[in-house]
């Protein structure tokens, strides 16, 4: 997949998004700080709690999610990582991305254990 031009895109350039999710149409929204990475294959988000993270839950539960920043916002459906090779891709990205200035954090990100929470953002 080629880099978009969509909002979704500008936005995976920001190093913290806030995740819009709720477990179904009648529950109430949930809103919470991720990190998020573009990359050729396109755009990531992971759980640093692993599958216990409360956002994790919601966005498997109910794929469509908004994600935020500042003022603006874009619609999008998750879809469950499951290629190795991909999820590997997007590991390093998150490296790449925030390892000089959160080493620690980017560590709890790279774990075996979130690994199974990569999820792709497809624009809604």
């Amino acid at each position: 997949m080629a880099r978009g031009d969509g909002l979704l895109w500008k936005l995976a350039e920001s190093d913290e998004v806030e995740i819009e999710t709720r477990r179904d149409a009648r529950s109430a929204v949930h809103r919470t700080i991720i990190w998020i990475v573009p990359t050729k294959h396109g755009i990531y988000v992971r759980s640093v709690k692993g599958k216990r993270g409360r956002w994790y839950q919601e966005a498997v539960a109910n794929p469509r999610v908004v994600i935020h920043v500042g003022r603006r916002k874009a619609e999008a459906q998750v879809e469950e990582e499951r290629n190795a090779g991909i999820i590997r891709e997007v590991s390093a990205a998150y490296r790449e991305k925030y390892s000089e200035r959160w080493s620690d954090e980017t560590d709890s990100m790279l774990r075996r254990s979130v690994l199974s929470t990569t999820l792709r953002l497809n624009e809604a």
